[in-house]
């Protein structure tokens, strides 16, 4: 994993992921319980179905890895007696967040603060060293490496997705299918990519990129991934404009970087009006990297959040995610079957034949990544 050196963030001491994480949040009404002192049991269901007559997450809407889906199992599984789905706001709702901005509404929101989160994995650590984590460890976390959960609880891995290239074919008939491809003149200005700096959608776009570029099969080269997409601002290969599925529909931002199950799923939504779609995996490969679920320490729902975190490891709540396209964290692992029916939306795996689990014990640190990216990609893009 690389260690940055002395000179590579002397100009920037204070990455500004961290400053996101500490930004002061305004407060949700409701009665304000800190559960920092529970202890870490198991959970207790009769206290969970009070708990779950009204809970908040954060960064779960119904369609990300099929939320809706999954928290209807989870009302269903222990028979709670709630609606799962926030869209409906019957018992659950959810707030859009980007990993930091989660991290920061734990720390900061004292009063009906947000039960628990999706997380880009590697913001895993930063919630861990904010101690913002519910202190509970599923049973079956015992599976996951080191890498996929949290060694104090809190958080543990759910699905993975592989960084992708979708591309609306009638605006863009010859499609990249590669990290160099992206980088050609007809690309300039066409490429729509999410931000390392709060996103986990950006870091990951990093890490993929830092496990495709590397020299050596394998491994993990960040240096090549910053390099790289320091040539790509260079290039001016970014699109400025907002994404929508509206706006690739329209061919305003034709070319999108994202998971592969978030790009089938947009894939979806304009292929019924006629739209010309393709979705590649970058044919130099990328990483397996896992979304997380988190839960906060200072929710007043702790029984019905363990229920969660047992819920996110367990054969239903894997296959909830299965169903739109991301693969659940203990199938690629090898310790979950997934029925073909639920495989027929991903993408073949013939792609995927570059791609690789990540190394190490740990990821790299997001303000290791935003400092890198402040100082080294955005500087280059002028």
């Amino acid at each position: 994993m690389y260690v940055p050196g002395p000179q590579r963030n002397a100009r920037r001491l204070v990455p500004a992921v961290l400053a996101a994480i500490t930004l002061p949040l305004a407060a949700c009404g409701g009665s304000s319980t800190d559960n920092a002192a529970d202890p870490a049991g198991p959970p207790d269901v009769d206290a969970a179905k009070e708990q779950a007559q009204q809970f908040r997450t954060a960064g779960m809407p119904d369609d990300w890895i099929n939320f809706g889906e999954f928290y209807q199992s989870v009302c269903d599984t222990y028979e709670l007696g709630c609606n799962g789905f926030a869209v409906q706001a019957v018992n659950r709702t959810d707030t859009d967040m980007s990993s930091a901005e989660e991290i920061a509404a734990f720390k900061n929101e004292s009063t009906n603060a947000p039960m628990c989160s999706d997380i880009g994995i590697a913001f895993g650590q930063v919630a861990e060293e904010e101690g913002v984590l519910l202190q509970y460890t599923p049973d079956a976390a015992a599976d996951l490496p080191a890498a996929f959960k949290s060694a104090d609880g809190g958080w543990v891995a759910s699905a993975v997705g592989v960084i992708s290239i979708m591309t609306n074919t009638d605006v863009i008939p010859n499609p990249p299918r590669s990290f160099a491809d992206l980088l050609k003149p007809e690309y300039k200005g066409k490429v729509s990519i999410s931000n390392p700096v709060t996103s986990g959608t950006g870091q990951a776009t990093v890490f993929s990129s830092a496990a495709a570029l590397s020299q050596s099969k394998g491994e993990f080269d960040l240096d090549a991934a910053i390099d790289y997409w320091a040539e790509f601002f260079q290039l001016g290969q970014r699109n400025e404009a907002e994404y929508s599925a509206a706006s690739f529909e329209r061919g305003e931002t034709p070319i999108r970087i994202a998971y592969d199950f978030v790009n089938i799923q947009g894939a979806d939504l304009v292929k019924d009006k006629g739209v010309g779609v393709e979705i590649v995996i970058p044919e130099e490969g990328g990483v397996w990297q896992p979304s997380a679920t988190m839960c906060n320490k200072k929710t007043e729902d702790p029984d019905l959040a363990k229920l969660v975190l047992d819920h996110t490891l367990s054969e239903k709540g894997q296959l909830a995610f299965a169903q739109v396209g991301a693969r659940p964290v203990l199938y690629t692992l090898g310790k979950l079957d997934v029925p073909a029916e639920l495989k027929a939306n991903w993408l073949p795996e013939s792609q995927y034949a570059n791609v690789i689990q990540y190394p190490d014990d740990s990821w790299p640190h997001p303000s290791v990544v935003a400092a890198r990216w402040e100082n080294d990609v955005l500087t280059a893009g002028g």
